[in-house]
Formats: structure tokens, sequence, C-alpha cells
């Protein structure tokens, strides 16, 4: 009875303050949570290794006093949708702990170790706000990773009382210079809000207000422009957008249609929710949005769940397993199209067109420089012999053939040594290629996919430009010369070695966090947070995330164009029966279902035959006619309806 003990001490110190009405609902709000409530909190917090801090400083409060009311929500049929439990999984709430993050850090320091009080304090304000911003406030300049991992209210990461303190004047600051209420404003969605027991038991005032919905808060941390340095640790003068979401969300249809990051990233209900179980006829409010807090990486999620004793972290095996359920949701379903098109094929090369359209409502990768996307696509002949492979990768799935320092965009890619990377790459004042954040003066290549709608026009522009040979494809995010598909097509020439005979092409799109690669030199650097985070990394799962794929089957189509022209095939549509004509060239005719299985085959013996009858199919679909002659072959498209 802990909990309820506490409360009505805290109420008894407020008596004078209170209404009598206010009071005996207090005193029957006791009653119900002993008798049910408690059973519940008990049920939902026993099986944590670590409860989150029930903890103040003198601005922000711990997660743990926003657990004791906000994490028993549930929709209109029941399933938890409990705030704290969503939150505690994700990336947010464990961006003081996560050991790549520290690991970073540490290892710019030790790069430029003359300024290692101002990169611990400037990398510190987005992944520990609660204590960086405590001493910023109390007059204090720099705040290091040593304070944030001996504070427990900084290891609580990004937490409630961070985000929904962010003031509406703070709407614009970016790189992590916002500003929080320093009265205990506590900002939300809904009007009216009921804040008697907030104000109560944790001194916060609730208020409305609708800029905790608006991208821009987002944009507080998730944009990113730093100062670089020279290779001495010399400032340049200049500035390098590490990050940049939210703008290139401004650059999308996105933007201009009222989707924003609220709308993917906390996803909305319309269920009547009661957001508090305190007090207990609390009316319920709609919409609720669900703090998922979905993105991209399933890697880090999945290395977290794994050391979860080791980094202290609050959430248990079953929430990250949610957590990581959403997060290959949102990469698989709302992230990617993939189409393959075959537009020749000649008897020595296959042409294929790889189309991949960008669904999200900013470049594809977005955010941290260490992800990128890339297309595996490969060709097995009738044999079963593989013929072509581009973006195969080694048993920790290092692209086996990645030119180095890095690969170019390319627009035609005709051997299997060539491969489609879309990653934003950094280089230093020389212009030599980078992973040292505060050394990255100029971008060598981005050809991340940007959003549908996105120009090289718009006011926002210079913070999310296209950098490289993508900028002069002209089937990179263009549509007959117009911007704003959101799309690139990547042709492919495969040799085919003389084979007729069928060809099928698999194409893969996967998503990587990091890769060896980009640890390298990081990891040639030895200290207690990158010798911790490498021997995790060691033990973790670095398969990359398939985001799509696709398959496609070629059939031969070689006849010399005379005769092309000479060959007809009606009536198409037809209701079964077709006829060929001019088939006196011809050796054999077969028909093939769309599967590639052959249903009908045709020797023509005699050579004065002008035209044959075939009876295809009843069954309705795609058909192909494939008719032989010295070797060669002629595919037609029939439709059965």
């Amino acid at each position: 009875m802990l909990f309820v003990i506490t409360c009505n001490k805290l109420y008894i110190c407020h008596m004078k303050k209170i209404s009598l009405f206010l009071f005996l609902g207090i005193i029957f709000s006791s009653v119900l949570l002993s008798q049910n409530f408690h059973k519940q909190w008990n049920n939902q917090i026993s099986s944590f290794a670590i409860d989150p801090p029930d903890l103040y400083n003198d601005y922000f409060a711990g997660a743990g006093t926003c657990l004791m009311c906000h994490n028993s929500q549930v929709d209109e049929q029941g399933n938890s949708i409990a705030i704290l439990n969503d939150w505690r999984s994700t990336m947010m709430a464990n961006a003081a702990r996560d050991p790549f993050w520290q690991a970073k850090v540490s290892h710019e320091t030790l790069v430029n170790p003359q300024l290692k009080d101002e990169i611990e304090t400037v990398c510190i304000r987005c992944h520990a706000p609660m204590g960086s911003l405590e001493v910023f406030y109390n007059g204090e300049e720099h705040y290091s990773l040593d304070q944030m991992n001996a504070d427990p209210l900084a290891m609580d990461g990004v937490s409630c009382s961070v985000c929904h303190q962010i003031t509406p004047e703070s709407m614009g600051n970016s790189s992590g210079n916002f500003l929080t209420s320093q009265n205990k404003t506590i900002y939300g969605p809904y009007p009216n809000p009921f804040g008697g027991p907030m104000v109560n038991h944790t001194g916060y005032n609730p208020v409305y207000s609708e800029h905790i919905k608006d991208s821009r808060l987002c944009a507080s941390c998730h944009t990113l422009i730093t100062n670089p340095l020279d290779l001495d640790g010399v400032p340049t003068g200049g500035e390098f957008v590490e990050q940049s979401p939210y703008q290139e969300w401004e650059n999308s249809i996105y933007h201009e249609q009222g989707t924003s990051c609220y709308s993917c990233h906390v996803p909305e209900i319309e269920d009547v929710v009661k957001i508090s179980s305190m007090p207990p006829n609390l009316t319920g409010k709609t919409p609720f949005g669900k703090h998922h807090f979905a993105g991209a990486n399933v890697f880090m999620l999945k290395l977290l769940k794994n050391n979860i004793d080791d980094l202290g972290i609050t959430a248990d095996a079953i929430h990250f397993d949610s957590s990581i359920s959403r997060t290959y949701e949102n990469l698989q379903l709302n992230t990617l199209g993939l189409s393959i098109v075959e537009n020749d094929r000649s008897l020595d090369t296959l042409f294929l067109a790889v189309e991949l359209g960008n669904l999200a409502g900013h470049k594809l990768p977005t955010a941290y420089p260490s992800r990128r996307v890339f297309i595996e696509l490969f060709a097995i002949n009738n044999v079963g012999d593989t013929i072509f492979h581009s973006g195969k990768t080694d048993g920790d799935f290092n692209l086996i053939n990645e030119d180095i320092p890095y690969e170019t965009h390319h627009n035609i890619i005709n051997n299997s040594e060539q491969v489609q990377i879309y990653e934003l790459v950094m280089g230093d004042v020389n212009g030599d290629y980078t992973t040292v954040l505060e050394r990255s003066v100029i971008q060598l290549k981005d050809n991340r996919i940007p959003p549908v709608g996105f120009t090289t026009t718009h006011f926002s522009y210079d913070t999310t430009e296209i950098v490289g040979n993508a900028l002069a494809d002209v089937d990179f995010n263009k549509t007959n010369g117009v911007e704003g598909s959101g799309m690139d097509k990547v042709h492919f020439n495969i040799p085919t070695e003389e084979n007729t005979g069928n060809i099928t092409i698999y194409a893969n799109v996967f998503y990587q966090t990091v890769t060896n690669k980009w640890l390298e030199d990081m990891f040639s650097y030895s200290s207690d947070k990158i010798d911790a985070f490498r021997e995790m990394y060691n033990e973790a799962d670095k398969s990359p995330v398939l985001l799509k794929s696709n398959t496609l089957t070629s059939i031969y189509a070689g006849l010399p164009n005379e005769n092309k022209n000479i060959v007809s095939i009606y009536p198409n549509p037809s209701k079964g029966n077709i006829t060929v004509t001019d088939v006196s060239n011809m050796s054999l005719v077969q028909v093939f279902s769309v599967d590639g299985k052959i249903i009908r085959n045709l020797n023509i013996d005699n050579p004065n035959t002008k035209s044959v009858n075939i009876f295809v199919s009843n069954k309705k679909g795609l058909y192909y006619v494939v008719l032989h002659s010295n070797n060669q072959k002629l595919v037609k498209k029939i439709i059965i309806h």
C-alpha cells in the first residue's frame, strides 16, 4: 500500500489549500486505488529490474512520477496503450543510455581532447536534457558524460517532462537550443485539462497548447547544424548540416497536406481514452496519440534489449519486442515502394530498371549519417546459376564490392562490382572522407531519396541539398524532367553470356543503421565507452532490415526485327483460343503461364504452314506465347478474359 500511503501524506499536507469536496474525492480515489488500481500497478512494474526515477531536480521530474497515473491507458477494445510502457523501450527513453552514442561522444573527444568539455556539453543537450538544462538554468557552462552517468534524471533520456515543457516561444530553435518552462508548466494537446491531481501530487500545472503537435518541437533536436573544425581542431567558421529531417519534410507534399512528425511517430486513434487514472471519474479524451516513437533503428533496439541489465534500462524484453515490431512495421510498410521493369533483352544483355519510391515524409534514409539504404540485385539463369550479383554482402553484412572510400551514385549499373547505396557521406576540410562529426565540413555525397514534392528551388534546400552524381541523374527525383517524384530509377544492364533461357531477377532493398566501415575510425581509439560498445557491437545482430523485395522473370525474345513485325496473334484479349499467323519460319510455338510453366507445346514440322490455332486456357490471366526460329525467340503477351 506504499502508493496510497504516499498519496495520503501528500494530500494531508495540502488539506488547508483544497476544498472538502476535493479532499473527499481524493479519499475515494485512494480507496479505489487500494482495491483495484494498486494490483494493476504492481502487475505493470513487477517485471522491471529498475523502476524509472521518481525524482525531481529544480525543473524536471523523472518518468517514475508520471508512471503512477499515465500507465494504465487502454483503447476501446481493452488493449493496453499505456503511455509509459510504450515510451520506455524507445530510442527516446534510452537516448542517454545509448552505448553507440556514448562511444561516439568519447571518440569525438579523443580526436579533439582540448575541446572535451564543449563537445560533451553540446552532445548531451539532446540526449540527456534533464541533466544538461538543470545546470544551464543554474548558471553552469558545461555538463560532462561523467556527470550525466551519475545523474538518474539525466539517464532518463528524453523523458515526459522534457518534451511537454518545451515552450511555444522555443519553436524554431534547433540543435538542442530549445527552452523549457522554468515554472513547471506542462503542455498537452487537450483543452481545459483537469489539473488538480497533477498540481497537488507533482507541482506541475498542465495547460493546453497546440504547439505540442508542432513538427518544430521535434526539430528542436532532430535538426542538427554543427560548427566544424579543421584537422588541428580549429573552428572553420562555417556550418555543417548533419541532420535535417524537419527541413526535408518542409520540402515535401506532406508539409502542405498537414501530415506532421506527430502524425507518423505518435499515431493517433479516435478512441475515447482516459489519459490518467486519477481521478477515477476523469472524462476520456479523443484523439489519443500512442507514444510509440517508432523510427528505423531496429539494430539499436535489439542491442539495447540484449544488454538491459548492463545498461540499467527500465524496460523489459517484452516492451522491447513491441518497439522492435513497430519499427519493423514502420520500415516495411511505410517507407518504400519497389518495382522492376524489363526494358529490353538482346542476345548478350538484359536491360532492367529498378524503381524505388520514397513513402516517408523526409529523405530515405534520414538523420544520423551512419544510416544507409542499398539495393541488392541478382540474376539466376534457367539452370540455377547466378550470373549477376550487385550488392552482395559478407557474413558480417559488409558490402563486398563497395568502393573505397565510398561508392558514388549510379544511374546505370552494368557489372556486379557496382552497387547503389543511398547515404550521406561527409568530408573534412581537405575534401577527404571522414566519420568524425566535428571534422565534417562538406557533403561529398547525398543521394538519399527525397520525399515526394521535394525540389531544388524550395527555400529550405540549402539544408537539404542533393550532392554528387545524383544531382545530374535524369531519373533521380524527376519524371520527364519535372522534380518532385520522390523516386529513383536505377538501370541495370546484365550480361547474359548469350543465354537464351529464362532469367529470374531478385531485387532486395535493405536498411542499415551502421556498418563496420563507418565504425572503423572510432574503433581505432580506445576508451571505456568505446570498448564497451565494441564488445556489444561484436555480439549484436547486424543483419540489415529488408525494406522491400520484388522478382521478375525474363523470357528471351530474339527474332530478327523483320520477323517480329510479320508475326501477329489475335484476338488479344481472347476468351481462350488464339490464332498465330505467319509461322512459316517457326519450328516451335509454346505458351507459358505468368509463373513460367509451359502449358502448350506445338511443333511446326511443315514449313508451308501459314498459321496455327491454339487453345490457351479458359482461366483468366496473362500468358506468354513464345515462338522459336533458328535458336531465336519472339515473346508475345496475351490476355485471356
